[in-house]
């Protein structure tokens, strides 16, 4: 019998020399005598990718050892047999329809195929002699990490558009609720003074403190607003040294008493460093406006890789079950879970609250 030449996808050639002793060596390719062959038929089967040639009718004259493993057969069982008994009911119109277009115009074509819960990327490619198109090569490639890289992107992506929404809406409501209500009363009070000044009454030192203090709470609280939209000390300061001015400067416009501990800390990202100062801001807030605490004790501790900050008050408390409805903690659990870290909230009804955050550091984070 004489040999057969198969053409490669590099355009080398092959040849096939069955004998009657070894109905493996049958159906399958010689590998040649020369190094440089049996090279190539090492690269073939050893590649990550699934190899396939196949001819016009779609019959199998070759798989590498990572195309039998992902069907499950073995190379003898594979050879000779036809692609459209080995691939799902489904895809073979589908796949036909690609061949013949390979065929006819002599050209490679690559699509994204999905076989339950793997993606592949797949490329028909032809293999032609001096004349035309003699065979087909299928590689497919498992792209299932990447594809699933991109939809978590893609989440991630969401929650951060989500995340800003919220802050923004947070943002307003306290702009309307306490900066609104505190410029409303000022104004009243300007209306007095300036119709006391009309009525001609001179006793009018005590309504213009008021006012001047008035501005004062108002400078205050839009202070508070600048920080909520970024904290100006992260800046200029190490995280340690930025929540304990916060902390510091905190409890001396609130009256509250607040409790500040930290350990050394290797460098904290800037994403990451954001996150944690928001879970103290939000923390304290919260103890000051919901949870009528007169102590907080913020702890901030490094170990294993990982930088972790407790806030705990002595407030009145509430049910954690209710976080969706607090946009303020609902944000700072979404900045730690796409972060990688951890959020957990420790409370119940009179018996405080503790909030508690986790992450792994990681300089190329931010």
């Amino acid at each position: 019998m004489t040999s057969t030449k198969i053409p490669s996808p590099q355009g080398s050639t092959f040849s096939q020399n069955p004998t009657p002793q070894d109905h493996t060596a049958q159906k399958q390719l010689d590998i040649g005598p020369t190094t440089k062959e049996n090279h190539a038929w090492e690269l073939l089967h050893s590649s990550p990718d699934g190899i396939t040639l196949i001819t016009w009718d779609g019959t199998i004259v070759f798989a590498n050892e990572t195309t039998c493993r992902r069907y499950g057969k073995s190379l003898d069982d594979w050879i000779g047999t036809r692609i459209w008994d080995c691939i799902p009911s489904d895809k073979v119109a589908h796949w036909n329809i690609i061949l013949k277009q390979v065929i006819e115009d002599g050209k490679p074509i690559a699509f994204v195929d999905r076989d339950n819960e793997t993606w592949n990327k797949m490329l028909f490619y032809p293999i032609h002699d001096e004349t035309s198109v003699k065979m087909i090569a299928l590689y497919t490639s498992d792209i299932t990490q990447q594809i699933n890289a991109e939809e978590k992107l893609k989440r991630v992506t969401l929650q951060l558009v989500t995340l800003q929404e919220d802050e923004r809406r947070r943002i307003s409501q306290d702009l309307h609720d306490d900066i609104g209500q505190s410029m409303t009363a000022l104004v009243l009070s300007l209306k007095a003074i300036d119709g006391a000044v009309t009525a001609g009454e001179k006793d009018i030192g005590q309504q213009i403190k008021d006012a001047i203090r008035s501005v004062e709470a108002i400078m205050k609280q839009v202070r508070q607003v600048f920080y909520q939209l970024h904290p100006p000390s992260l800046d200029a300061l190490p995280l340690a040294q930025a929540l304990e001015s916060f902390c510091r400067t905190f409890g001396q416009q609130t009256g509250l008493v607040v409790d500040f501990n930290t350990v050394d800390l290797p460098p904290v990202s800037n994403l990451q460093a954001t996150a944690l100062y928001r879970l103290v801001q939000e923390g304290l807030n919260n103890a000051v406006k919901h949870a009528r605490a007169t102590s907080v004790w913020v702890n901030l501790d490094y170990a294993e890789g990982e930088v972790s900050l407790s806030v705990e008050d002595n407030g009145q408390g509430f049910n954690p079950k209710t976080i969706d409805r607090n946009m303020g903690l609902r944000g700072i659990r979404d900045r730690f879970l796409m972060l990688n870290g951890s959020f957990d909230i420790e409370s119940a009804p009179g018996k405080g609250t503790r909030l508690f955050g986790s992450l792994p550091l990681a300089a190329h984070i931010g």
